[in-house]
């Protein structure tokens, strides 16, 4: 299912999600008709007396006043403030990085732009739990029409420096409608720099029933058509935001995420969301982004023999499932191959059958476990049956096994 659900920040989630539709410049709105009542052919049964269900919680939602007519800094003119309205969309299965719609975002594409997030970010940043952000795929809704289909990716981690936690989100897009009207109530200030490039800012806040949410985005507008949000949220004061705003606007106008600018041939990537192998969740240490990095390299250097990877490996991420490992998934003549590095899994416990891999069917053809020095695992995984042995040397390679 496209919509993942985690405990992790809810409120600040919340937040995230209704602010980054704002900020990536979509709205989606829509009427529901009921159907048509049918015409009873049998009698009515007499309905059975039930407790009817408790009112839904009424939330104290309050927002900063927006005062109009007003001026802000960059625009010329400032339109109106304007209320929007959202509703949900739900997808079915699995997202991959090729939606069709979205050609310029690719896997190896998704892998750059997260080594890219990661570099950008402050060095005393700690990622939540290991899980360090990773651009997932753009889904398909069947049930959307097309111009209201979300040409937008984003990567987003829960973070720690210092005394501070928080929450941050990186939403690119590719858009052709240029750059927006100032609004009042959505922007503090607008810049446009010398290449071209408008950044909006804006600081602002929520409280729900008295708790407050501070929030500060950056949001770049490129004149290739690239939309570059840079987003973080905190409970409590402005004082409790992780980043400043010159650390939001230098992540939102690094060149690395610019759309019209392709990976390089035999970059290495995933072909879609990826999750570990059963038991191989609950690794004791958490993954820091070099020790990620330097097992991505090593797998790189594999020998894939007649396997044949496409995209190539190399692009180790944090499993979107949660559990702590690190995953790549892939095409190769042995049909999808799933590449976890955490918890070792005992022969015993290694099964070859068609119930497949985590929440996502997949079907199992061969899977093999070796145990690292530090006491990891890397465990391989293919649709279709498969040479074991070829498995194995991939799994010893010996940068990849003395981690």
């Amino acid at each position: 299912m496209d919509e993942k659900t985690t405990p992790r920040h809810d409120a600040l989630m919340s937040t995230f999600v209704v602010v980054s539709i704002i900020a990536l410049g979509i709205v989606v709105a829509g009427v529901t008709t009921p159907p048509e009542e049918p015409e009873l052919t049998v009698q009515p049964v007499t309905p059975v007396e039930t407790t009817p269900p408790p009112p839904p919680p009424e939330y104290d939602v309050v927002t900063p006043e927006v005062a109009y007519p007003t001026t802000i800094p960059g625009c010329d003119t400032v339109d109106p403030p304007v209320e929007s309205s959202y509703f949900g969309v739900m997808g079915f299965g699995e997202s991959t990085y090729d939606n069709p719609d979205a050609p310029w975002f690719t896997g190896p594409k998704a892998h750059l732009m997260s080594q890219a997030l990661v570099r950008a970010l402050p060095a005393d940043i700690t990622f939540t739990q290991g899980m360090l952000p990773y651009f997932d795929p753009i889904p398909v809704y069947e049930n959307l029409p097309e111009e209201d289909q979300f040409d937008s990716t984003s990567a987003l981690a829960d973070v720690t420096r210092g005394d501070r936690s928080g929450f941050i989100s990186i939403g690119v897009a590719q858009q052709t409608n240029g750059v927006p009207p100032c609004v009042a109530g959505v922007l503090d200030s607008r810049e446009s720099m010398s290449d071209g490039t408008v950044v909006d800012r804006q600081d602002t806040w929520q409280e729900v029933d008295g708790a407050r949410t501070s929030t500060r985005s950056a949001t770049a507008y490129r004149t290739d058509g690239s939309q570059i949000s840079a987003y973080a949220s905190a409970t409590g004061g402005e004082d409790q935001l992780p980043f400043s705003m010159p650390e939001l606007v230098r992540i939102a106008t690094d060149p690395a995420f610019v759309t019209s600018t392709p990976a390089p041939p035999d970059t290495p990537g995933n072909i879609a969301e990826c999750s570990s192998y059963p038991g191989t969740e609950g690794v004791a240490e958490e993954f820091t982004a070099p020790v990620v990095a330097s097992l991505s390299d090593a797998l790189a250097r594999a020998d894939t023999g007649n396997l044949a990877p496409t995209p190539p490996l190399g692009a180790l991420r944090s499993s979107v499932y949660g559990g702590g490992a690190l995953c790549q998934v892939v095409n190769s003549a042995a049909g999808r191959l799933t590449v976890t590095v955490g918890s070792p899994v005992p022969s015993e416990q290694l099964r070859e059958d068609p119930q497949g891999l985590g929440p996502i069917p997949v079907r199992v053809g061969t899977v093999v476990s070796i145990p690292t020095v530090s006491g990891l695992g890397v465990t391989l995984v293919t649709e279709n049956p498969w040479d074991p042995a070829e498995l194995e040397r991939i799994a010893r390679t010996p940068e990849l096994i003395s981690q």
